[in-house]
């Protein structure tokens, strides 16, 4: 069961699989080995409810025997960071895992606020193009009424001209008694005619009151439903705003008009199924629009470099980032190391005019605390990186809004190879 601010089911649904499908592995052994009681149930399911998976999270947390042998079946690095801590249970995993929970559970809610504000845009645009269509009926409508009135017209002066024929004929019977079944005949003729003319002018008319109606219900009707979208539309607005209020902002698709000024930066939204602090999500970075990347210049020679001489480090790294910000010219780089630029003038001439900003922090001055302030000094639009592996650096750049990446995907990205052991901590060189 879920207590407290342990992770929802559906962040866990990736370690519980994982469970039933260790469970399905036993029995297939030789000798089978038997699942706990309670989740034989379950080994058949292809298909878990909320239900279904309250109940093999439980089975998890009363079996401690059955618990740490899933954890020895599966492998950490192809399950989720939250998943492992709620199976393994190191030391402090509970404070880990409900950080990580209510990070994915926020990232859940603002994709689907913003899906369903896409849904509604899409809606009031499909409504919009349909009152369209309505418009150019209406016009077709009138250009056919006013083609039955001038049909109505021409009709109503054939029948005058037709009267007009008549009383000549009447005139010319009285003359001439020996046309008279001549004209008698023309006179029928002409009744026939005067006769269809009238019964078209009906029927012209009926079509015209038809098509003022089909008019009027279909602008009416039109209307409501763009009222209804409008609705709808403004109240997903409403709902967005107040998520950013409230401090979250859901990823927004470009609009014809600028939007406000953000109250706070962003990170990088990466695509489904690129994991962070990776080699590749780093070069999604990198192809950022307007990215500017900040790097802890000696967290990242140490890592590779460390049995050089500091002037020979920089020299190797900046002589990196300068291939590769010509691979990715849309991002802006900035290096910083510590000590003064006293001799370093030509170095940094040169970084500079190929696409790479150098900085020296000042005397008595750490080159963690000019990366942390220069997080302060861009704006909160534009999208930042911050390469380092030290915990106050990373952790400052995060509060900032920052993207974080580890030298180590730096450097394998630069196609550098680096010392064994873990990612260097940073240090002041003095």
């Amino acid at each position: 069961m879920r207590t407290g601010d342990s992770p929802t089911n559906e962040v866990l649904r990736e370690a519980l699989m994982a469970v039933v499908e260790v469970a399905r592995k036993g029995l297939k052994e030789k000798p089978p080995v038997d699942p706990p009681t309670r989740l034989k149930q379950f080994l058949t399911f292809k298909k878990f409810s909320e239900r279904a998976l309250d109940r093999v999270r439980q089975v998890v947390e009363d079996d401690e025997e059955f618990r740490e042998r899933v954890v020895e079946a599966i492998s950490e690095e192809k399950m989720s960071r939250v998943g492992w801590l709620w199976l393994a249970r190191p030391d402090g995993w509970e404070l880990e895992c409900a950080k990580l929970s209510a990070v994915a559970e926020q990232e859940s809610e603002m994709a689907a606020d913003a899906q369903s504000h896409q849904v509604l845009e899409q809606r009031l645009r499909k409504a919009e193009a349909a009152l369209e269509k309505a418009e150019r009926q209406r016009e077709k409508a009138w250009r056919d009424r006013d083609e039955a009135r001038l049909e109505a017209s021409q009709a109503r002066a054939e029948a005058r001209q037709s009267q007009e024929e008549s009383r000549g004929l009447a005139g010319e019977l009285a003359q001439t008694r020996g046309d008279r079944d001549a004209i008698q005949k023309n006179l029928e003729r002409i009744q026939r005619k005067e006769s269809r003319t009238d019964d078209r002018l009906k029927k012209a008319q009926k079509e015209i009151e038809r098509l003022n109606k089909q008019l009027r219900d279909s602008r009416q009707q039109h209307e409501e439903e763009v009222g209804k979208l409008k609705e709808r539309l403004s109240a997903a607005e409403e709902e967005v705003a107040a998520a950013r209020e409230a401090g979250f902002e859901p990823p927004k698709e470009p609009e014809p008009e600028s939007p406000p000024p953000p109250t706070r930066r962003t990170p990088v939204t990466l695509p489904p199924g690129l994991l962070k602090d990776t080699v590749d999500a780093t070069e999604h970075l990198l192809r950022t629009p307007k990215v500017v990347m900040l790097v802890d210049g000696y967290n990242v020679t140490f890592k590779s470099w460390q049995e050089l001489p500091v002037r020979e480090q920089r020299m190797r790294l900046l002589q990196k980032l300068e291939e590769m910000s010509a691979r990715y010219p849309e991002a802006e780089v900035v290096v910083v190391f510590d000590g003064t630029a006293t001799d370093y003038d030509y170095i940094s001439t040169t970084a500079r005019s190929l696409g790479v900003t150098v900085r020296f922090s000042s005397a008595g001055v750490e080159a963690d605390d000019v990366i942390i302030e220069r997080c302060r000094d861009y704006p909160l639009w534009q999208p930042l990186v911050v390469v380092s592996h030290d915990s106050r650096v990373r952790e400052s750049a995060r509060k900032l809004g920052a993207n974080l990446v580890q030298p180590s995907k730096l450097l394998a990205l630069m196609g550098v190879e680096m010392d064994d052991g873990d990612d260097f901590v940073g240090f002041a060189v003095r």
